[in-house]
């Protein structure tokens, strides 16, 4: 297996790598699809076509994976940093952050790196995103309930009869959740994905929390997963990865039906501090053998952002990104679970660089692999 790995390696990185370089008018041109370079699979059809085969049979063999989240939240796809299939082509799973009105490229895009690549496409779904969308409900409802008390108010001050306070409404989570995942989840068939991310990133922890809103969050916990595990036992083939913090979750049972766990690792500074932040995370019914560290490209629109970087700077002064940080961390002898691989955010932001496409994130597979 190691030799087909190191072949596809030298392919990648060799002949079908194209150097940001040569491709600089499509950075600035969003109209631009005129590139000055022979795509790999037209220097010589066969040698790709074998290639391909070799990158697919590396996919269906165990290896540390490669999990990209990709930003499609422009619907206009036009240089190569907006499509899907110019990650680099080891990464096992993109992951879209706008599931819904895909533009048709990146719709066509997603049969293609399935077909050609092994590459499979998910969607993510958020239950922070229920909690946003009930959140705006209950600020409209008051807004419009200080109006009509004002009004009510109003009348009362002239002689008319007041309205009387409405009875405090029982959790709407469950309908607003309701409505969210089914919607949501209905996008795989819409679409055709391969899968869904399930992103669990509520920083409360149970422990500790008064008996009241402990319960609240129970429920509201079973709400949500409760429908995930249910379409899950419908779609079997399909890929179900969890991402957040597992400590926070009440109900193990969840971790079960993931093909893989991310455990965000945005505090750690070190490839230490990943391992042990990942142990902390191994509570009782999360399965060992499947965790990846999920980590971020930093902002390059902001100066100022930490996210994405560990302690330290390399040999030639420049900070070390965590991504590569944490694939070491990946091959480490260290710790008492499995490491699967990583799960990567903001990719876009390692399109650009000086020697080739997406450097960083090829680094790390290397590392890895």
């Amino acid at each position: 297996m190691n030799n087909y790995k190191k072949l596809i390696k030298s392919f990648a990185l060799a002949a079908f790598v194209v150097p940001v370089v040569s491709s600089c008018s499509d950075w600035t041109d969003v109209e631009s699809l005129d590139y000055n370079y022979t795509l790999p699979s037209e220097q010589d059809p066969e040698a790709y076509n074998a290639y391909l085969n070799l990158l697919r049979e590396y996919k269906q063999n165990p290896h540390k994976i490669l999990i990209a989240k990709f930003d499609n939240s422009g619907y206009t796809v036009g240089g190569q940093g907006d499509r899907i299939s110019a990650l680099p082509d080891s990464t096992d799973f993109v992951v879209l952050q706008a599931a819904d009105s895909l533009n048709p490229v990146t719709e066509q895009e997603m049969a293609e790196i399935r077909e050609q690549k092994g590459t499979r496409t998910l969607y993510a779904i958020s239950y922070t995103d229920v909690e946003a969308a009930l959140q705006a409900i209950l600020d409209r409802e008051e807004a419009e309930n200080d109006a009509s008390q004002e009004e009510s108010e109003s009348q009362a001050e002239e002689g008319g009869e007041a309205e009387q306070p409405a009875e405090p409404e029982a959790d709407r989570f469950t309908e607003v959740c309701n409505q969210y995942v089914d919607s949501l989840l209905a996008l795989y068939d819409k679409y055709g994905y391969d899968g869904i991310q399930v992103v669990y990133s509520n920083p409360a922890s149970p422990v500790g929390m008064p008996e009241a809103e402990k319960a609240q969050l129970q429920a509201r916990q079973a709400t949500f997963f409760g429908k995930i595990k249910t379409w899950a036992e419908s779609h079997q083939d399909a890929v179900f990865i969890f991402e957040g913090y597992t400590s926070n979750i009440m109900d193990a049972s969840i971790f079960s039906y993931a093909d893989y766990i991310v455990i965000p690792m945005l505090d750690a500074v070190s490839s230490d501090d990943v391992i042990w932040n990942a142990e902390m995370q191994l509570t009782e019914g999360v399965p060992a053998d499947r965790i990846v560290f999920g980590v971020t490209i930093p902002d390059l629109a902001d100066e100022k952002a930490t996210d994405g970087y560990f302690n330290g700077t390399n040999e030639d002064g420049t900070k070390v990104y965590a991504v590569i940080g944490a694939a070491y961390a990946v091959i480490s002898s260290q710790g008492t679970f499995e490491k699967a691989g990583l799960c990567v955010d903001n990719v876009r932001d390692d399109y650009f660089q000086r020697e080739y496409t997406y450097g960083h994130i090829r680094q790390a597979l290397q590392i890895m692999n």
